[in-house]
Protein backbone atom coordinates (compact mmCIF):
# COMPACT_ATOMS: atom_id res chain seq x y z
CA UNK A 1 0.00 0.00 0.00
CA UNK A 2 1.36 3.44 -0.91
CA UNK A 3 2.34 5.79 1.91
CA UNK A 4 -0.14 8.70 1.77
CA UNK A 5 2.44 11.02 3.30
CA UNK A 6 4.97 10.34 0.55
CA UNK A 7 5.15 11.52 -3.02
CA UNK A 8 7.29 9.22 -5.15
CA UNK A 9 7.37 10.61 -8.69
CA UNK A 10 9.95 7.94 -9.50
CA UNK A 11 10.99 4.65 -7.92
CA UNK A 12 14.29 2.80 -7.76
CA UNK A 13 17.75 3.88 -6.73
CA UNK A 14 21.48 3.13 -6.64
CA UNK A 15 23.18 2.47 -3.32
CA UNK A 16 25.43 5.43 -2.55
CA UNK A 17 27.02 5.06 0.88
CA UNK A 18 27.13 3.04 4.12
CA UNK A 19 23.62 4.12 5.05
CA UNK A 20 22.22 2.39 1.96
CA UNK A 21 23.42 -1.10 2.95
CA UNK A 22 20.00 -2.06 4.33
CA UNK A 23 17.77 0.41 2.49
CA UNK A 24 14.10 0.01 3.38
CA UNK A 25 13.07 0.48 -0.25
CA UNK A 26 15.13 -2.53 -1.33
CA UNK A 27 13.81 -4.47 1.66
CA UNK A 28 10.14 -3.70 0.99
CA UNK A 29 10.46 -4.46 -2.73
CA UNK A 30 11.81 -7.85 -1.69
CA UNK A 31 8.88 -8.40 0.69
CA UNK A 32 6.49 -7.55 -2.16
CA UNK A 33 8.24 -10.10 -4.37
CA UNK A 34 9.59 -7.55 -6.87
CA UNK A 35 13.26 -7.10 -5.88
CA UNK A 36 14.16 -6.22 -9.46
CA UNK A 37 12.11 -3.01 -9.18
CA UNK A 38 14.62 -1.51 -6.74
CA UNK A 39 17.24 -1.14 -9.48
CA UNK A 40 14.78 -0.08 -12.20
CA UNK A 41 14.60 3.69 -11.96
CA UNK A 42 11.29 4.64 -13.51
CA UNK A 43 8.51 7.20 -13.26
CA UNK A 44 5.52 6.13 -11.22
CA UNK A 45 1.78 6.51 -11.71
CA UNK A 46 1.86 9.03 -8.84
CA UNK A 47 4.11 11.43 -10.75
CA UNK A 48 1.48 14.19 -10.61
CA UNK A 49 0.08 13.26 -7.19
CA UNK A 50 0.18 16.85 -5.78
CA UNK A 51 -2.08 18.00 -8.62
CA UNK A 52 -4.64 15.17 -8.41
CA UNK A 53 -8.22 16.28 -7.77
CA UNK A 54 -11.34 14.54 -6.56
CA UNK A 55 -14.68 14.36 -8.39
CA UNK A 56 -15.60 17.75 -6.90
CA UNK A 57 -12.56 19.45 -8.40
CA UNK A 58 -10.73 19.79 -5.08
CA UNK A 59 -7.11 18.83 -4.61
CA UNK A 60 -6.78 15.45 -2.90
CA UNK A 61 -3.68 16.65 -1.01
CA UNK A 62 -5.05 19.35 1.34
CA UNK A 63 -3.53 22.75 2.05
CA UNK A 64 -0.96 22.62 4.85
CA UNK A 65 -0.15 18.94 4.35
CA UNK A 66 3.48 17.82 4.12
CA UNK A 67 4.59 15.43 1.38
CA UNK A 68 7.91 13.62 1.73
CA UNK A 69 9.47 13.56 -1.73
CA UNK A 70 11.06 10.48 -3.29
CA UNK A 71 11.16 8.24 -0.25
CA UNK A 72 11.73 5.27 -2.58
CA UNK A 73 14.51 6.94 -4.55
CA UNK A 74 16.65 10.10 -4.39
CA UNK A 75 15.45 13.42 -5.75
CA UNK A 76 18.89 14.25 -7.14
CA UNK A 77 19.64 10.88 -8.69
CA UNK A 78 21.36 11.28 -12.08
CA UNK A 79 18.93 8.93 -13.81
CA UNK A 80 16.05 11.27 -12.89
CA UNK A 81 17.50 14.36 -14.55
CA UNK A 82 14.93 14.20 -17.35
CA UNK A 83 11.96 14.24 -14.95
CA UNK A 84 13.03 16.73 -12.28
CA UNK A 85 11.85 19.83 -14.18
CA UNK A 86 8.29 18.52 -14.09
CA UNK A 87 8.67 17.68 -10.41
CA UNK A 88 9.54 21.32 -9.66
CA UNK A 89 6.61 22.40 -11.81
CA UNK A 90 4.21 20.39 -9.64
CA UNK A 91 5.74 21.91 -6.50
CA UNK A 92 5.36 25.44 -7.89
CA UNK A 93 1.70 24.77 -8.64
CA UNK A 94 1.04 23.72 -5.02
CA UNK A 95 2.40 26.63 -2.94
CA UNK A 96 -0.08 25.56 -0.23
CA UNK A 97 1.64 22.19 0.40
CA UNK A 98 4.94 21.58 2.20
CA UNK A 99 7.48 19.43 0.35
CA UNK A 100 10.18 17.63 2.36
CA UNK A 101 13.14 16.79 0.11
CA UNK A 102 15.75 14.34 1.46
CA UNK A 103 18.98 13.34 -0.27
CA UNK A 104 22.32 11.65 0.24
CA UNK A 105 23.59 13.21 -2.99
CA UNK A 106 24.26 16.65 -1.55
CA UNK A 107 26.87 17.35 -4.20
CA UNK A 108 24.11 17.48 -6.85
CA UNK A 109 21.63 19.76 -5.05
CA UNK A 110 22.79 23.10 -6.44
CA UNK A 111 22.91 22.01 -10.08
CA UNK A 112 19.45 20.43 -9.83
CA UNK A 113 17.54 23.38 -8.38
CA UNK A 114 15.03 25.15 -10.66
CA UNK A 115 15.96 28.37 -12.45
CA UNK A 116 13.60 30.46 -10.30
CA UNK A 117 14.80 29.01 -6.99
CA UNK A 118 16.49 32.21 -5.77
CA UNK A 119 16.98 31.84 -2.02
CA UNK A 120 14.49 28.98 -1.92
CA UNK A 121 10.80 28.20 -2.17
CA UNK A 122 8.69 29.07 0.86
CA UNK A 123 7.18 25.58 0.93
CA UNK A 124 10.26 23.38 0.38
CA UNK A 125 12.63 21.97 3.01
CA UNK A 126 15.99 20.63 1.78
CA UNK A 127 17.37 17.86 4.00
CA UNK A 128 20.47 15.69 3.95
CA UNK A 129 20.58 12.09 5.11
CA UNK A 130 23.51 11.42 7.47
CA UNK A 131 24.46 8.00 8.85
CA UNK A 132 27.87 8.64 10.46
CA UNK A 133 30.56 11.28 10.90
CA UNK A 134 32.06 10.68 7.46
CA UNK A 135 28.70 11.37 5.82
CA UNK A 136 28.20 14.50 7.93
CA UNK A 137 31.64 15.85 7.02
CA UNK A 138 30.89 15.26 3.33
CA UNK A 139 27.32 16.58 3.15
CA UNK A 140 26.88 19.30 5.75
CA UNK A 141 29.38 21.81 4.24
CA UNK A 142 27.52 21.48 0.94
CA UNK A 143 24.07 21.98 2.47
CA UNK A 144 25.42 24.92 4.46
CA UNK A 145 26.27 26.71 1.21
CA UNK A 146 22.94 25.97 -0.49
CA UNK A 147 20.39 28.83 -0.53
CA UNK A 148 17.15 27.54 1.01
CA UNK A 149 14.37 28.91 3.22
CA UNK A 150 14.19 25.65 5.16
CA UNK A 151 16.89 23.08 5.94
CA UNK A 152 17.09 19.94 8.03
CA UNK A 153 18.88 16.64 8.55
CA UNK A 154 17.85 13.02 8.86
CA UNK A 155 20.26 10.96 10.96
CA UNK A 156 18.94 7.64 9.78
CA UNK A 157 20.03 4.94 9.88
CA UNK A 158 22.40 6.23 12.57
CA UNK A 159 25.22 3.66 12.52
CA UNK A 160 27.95 5.80 14.05
CA UNK A 161 28.41 8.75 16.38
CA UNK A 162 27.93 12.15 14.75
CA UNK A 163 28.93 15.59 16.03
CA UNK A 164 26.15 17.80 14.67
CA UNK A 165 27.28 20.92 16.54
CA UNK A 166 28.56 22.80 13.44
CA UNK A 167 25.18 22.40 11.77
CA UNK A 168 22.88 23.22 14.68
CA UNK A 169 25.10 26.12 15.77
CA UNK A 170 24.82 27.64 12.27
CA UNK A 171 21.19 28.61 12.80
CA UNK A 172 20.28 27.04 9.45
CA UNK A 173 18.93 23.69 10.66
CA UNK A 174 15.30 23.77 11.74
CA UNK A 175 14.67 20.11 12.52
CA UNK A 176 16.49 16.79 12.81
CA UNK A 177 14.96 13.33 12.51
CA UNK A 178 16.88 10.40 13.94
CA UNK A 179 16.48 6.64 13.70
CA UNK A 180 18.39 3.41 14.07
CA UNK A 181 18.85 0.75 11.41
CA UNK A 182 16.02 -1.67 10.66
CA UNK A 183 14.60 -3.52 7.63
CA UNK A 184 17.07 -6.39 7.83
CA UNK A 185 19.96 -4.30 9.13
CA UNK A 186 21.39 -5.00 12.57
CA UNK A 187 24.11 -2.41 12.99
CA UNK A 188 23.51 -1.12 16.52
CA UNK A 189 22.42 2.36 17.50
CA UNK A 190 23.75 3.55 20.86
CA UNK A 191 21.96 5.63 23.46
CA UNK A 192 24.98 7.88 23.98
CA UNK A 193 25.02 8.80 20.27
CA UNK A 194 21.41 9.96 20.46
CA UNK A 195 22.03 11.72 23.77
CA UNK A 196 24.90 13.73 22.26
CA UNK A 197 22.69 14.92 19.40
CA UNK A 198 19.92 15.72 21.88
CA UNK A 199 22.26 17.89 24.00
CA UNK A 200 23.33 19.90 20.98
CA UNK A 201 19.73 20.37 19.82
CA UNK A 202 18.76 21.46 23.33
CA UNK A 203 21.61 23.96 23.42
CA UNK A 204 20.71 25.54 20.09
CA UNK A 205 16.91 25.06 20.29
CA UNK A 206 16.65 22.83 17.25
CA UNK A 207 13.75 20.38 17.03
CA UNK A 208 14.82 16.74 17.30
CA UNK A 209 12.52 13.79 16.64
CA UNK A 210 13.94 10.44 17.75
CA UNK A 211 11.73 8.28 15.55
CA UNK A 212 13.12 4.77 16.18
CA UNK A 213 16.07 3.19 17.96
CA UNK A 214 16.59 0.50 15.33
CA UNK A 215 16.55 -3.27 15.50
CA UNK A 216 19.58 -3.35 17.83
CA UNK A 217 19.77 -0.66 20.52
CA UNK A 218 22.47 -0.43 23.19
CA UNK A 219 22.06 1.49 26.45
CA UNK A 220 24.26 1.24 29.54
CA UNK A 221 25.92 -1.85 28.13
CA UNK A 222 22.64 -3.71 27.65
CA UNK A 223 21.60 -4.83 24.15
CA UNK A 224 17.91 -4.51 23.29
CA UNK A 225 16.56 -6.12 20.11
CA UNK A 226 13.22 -5.62 18.39
CA UNK A 227 12.20 -6.40 14.81
CA UNK A 228 8.90 -4.57 15.19
CA UNK A 229 9.03 -0.97 13.93
CA UNK A 230 6.23 0.13 16.32
CA UNK A 231 8.26 -1.29 19.23
CA UNK A 232 11.37 0.53 18.06
CA UNK A 233 9.34 3.74 17.83
CA UNK A 234 7.91 3.27 21.33
CA UNK A 235 11.38 2.72 22.77
CA UNK A 236 12.56 5.85 20.96
CA UNK A 237 9.75 7.88 22.51
CA UNK A 238 10.55 6.49 25.94
CA UNK A 239 14.17 7.66 25.79
CA UNK A 240 12.86 11.17 26.35
CA UNK A 241 15.61 12.53 24.10
CA UNK A 242 13.40 14.21 21.50
CA UNK A 243 13.30 18.02 21.68
CA UNK A 244 10.59 20.37 20.47
CA UNK A 245 10.75 24.17 20.52
CA UNK A 246 7.83 25.02 18.24
CA UNK A 247 6.52 24.21 14.78
CA UNK A 248 8.51 25.43 11.80
CA UNK A 249 6.68 28.28 10.09
CA UNK A 250 6.05 27.90 6.38
CA UNK A 251 4.49 30.70 4.34
CA UNK A 252 1.88 28.91 2.26
CA UNK A 253 -0.17 30.49 -0.51
CA UNK A 254 -3.42 29.70 -2.26
CA UNK A 255 -2.86 27.91 -5.58
CA UNK A 256 -5.98 29.70 -6.88
CA UNK A 257 -5.43 33.40 -6.19
CA UNK A 258 -2.04 33.50 -4.46
CA UNK A 259 -3.13 34.94 -1.12
CA UNK A 260 -1.22 34.02 2.03
CA UNK A 261 -3.16 31.26 3.76
CA UNK A 262 -4.19 31.67 7.38
CA UNK A 263 -4.09 28.85 9.93
CA UNK A 264 -7.85 28.48 9.56
CA UNK A 265 -7.38 27.61 5.87
CA UNK A 266 -4.90 24.78 6.54
CA UNK A 267 -5.55 21.15 7.41
CA UNK A 268 -6.29 20.54 11.09
CA UNK A 269 -4.27 17.51 12.22
CA UNK A 270 -6.05 14.66 13.95
CA UNK A 271 -4.30 11.68 15.50
CA UNK A 272 -4.78 7.98 16.16
CA UNK A 273 -5.32 7.76 19.91
CA UNK A 274 -3.79 4.29 20.17
CA UNK A 275 -0.65 4.88 18.10
CA UNK A 276 0.10 8.57 17.65
CA UNK A 277 0.19 9.80 21.24
CA UNK A 278 3.55 8.13 21.89
CA UNK A 279 5.17 9.12 18.61
CA UNK A 280 8.13 11.48 18.83
CA UNK A 281 7.21 13.24 15.57
CA UNK A 282 3.65 14.09 16.60
CA UNK A 283 4.33 17.83 17.29
CA UNK A 284 5.27 18.41 13.65
CA UNK A 285 3.07 15.78 11.98
CA UNK A 286 0.20 16.51 9.62
CA UNK A 287 -1.73 13.88 11.54
CA UNK A 288 -3.40 10.56 10.89
CA UNK A 289 -4.60 9.87 7.37
CA UNK A 290 -6.96 7.18 6.13
CA UNK A 291 -4.24 4.80 4.94
CA UNK A 292 -6.10 1.63 5.91
CA UNK A 293 -3.34 0.25 8.14
CA UNK A 294 -5.27 0.37 11.42
CA UNK A 295 -8.68 -0.83 12.55
CA UNK A 296 -11.26 1.17 14.53
CA UNK A 297 -9.15 4.29 14.83
CA UNK A 298 -10.35 6.81 17.42
CA UNK A 299 -9.32 10.29 16.34
CA UNK A 300 -8.06 12.92 18.80
CA UNK A 301 -6.46 16.35 18.58
CA UNK A 302 -2.79 16.95 19.37
CA UNK A 303 -3.55 17.12 23.09
CA UNK A 304 -5.42 13.81 23.08
CA UNK A 305 -8.95 15.24 23.18
CA UNK A 306 -11.50 13.21 21.17
CA UNK A 307 -12.51 14.74 17.84
CA UNK A 308 -16.27 14.25 17.73
CA UNK A 309 -17.22 10.59 17.41
CA UNK A 310 -15.32 9.97 14.19
CA UNK A 311 -13.70 6.61 13.60
CA UNK A 312 -11.87 5.17 10.65
CA UNK A 313 -12.14 1.57 9.56
CA UNK A 314 -8.85 0.12 8.38
CA UNK A 315 -8.16 -3.18 6.66
CA UNK A 316 -4.77 -4.19 8.06
CA UNK A 317 -2.80 -3.78 11.26
CA UNK A 318 0.33 -1.64 11.27
CA UNK A 319 2.41 -4.69 12.19
CA UNK A 320 1.07 -6.53 9.14
CA UNK A 321 1.86 -3.53 6.96
CA UNK A 322 5.51 -3.60 8.04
Amino acid sequence: MADPRAWNPWHGCRRYSEGCEHCYMFYLDGVRGVPEKSMEIARTKDFWKPLAKDSGGRYKVPSGFMLRVNMTSDTFLEEADGWRKNMWEAIRRRPDVIFYVLTKRAYRIMECLPDDWGDGYDNVSINISVENQRAFDERWPILESIPARHKGMNLSPLVGEVDVSPAVASGQIEEINLGGEAYGGRRPCRYEWIERVSRECEKHRVNLYVDTVGTVFIKDGTIYEADSIPTQARWAYNTGLSRFFGKVHYSLYSPCDGHLLSEDELIKPVFNMDRCMHCSSRPSCAGCVDCGNCRNVVLVDIDGNPVGDRKKQGTRSLEEFF
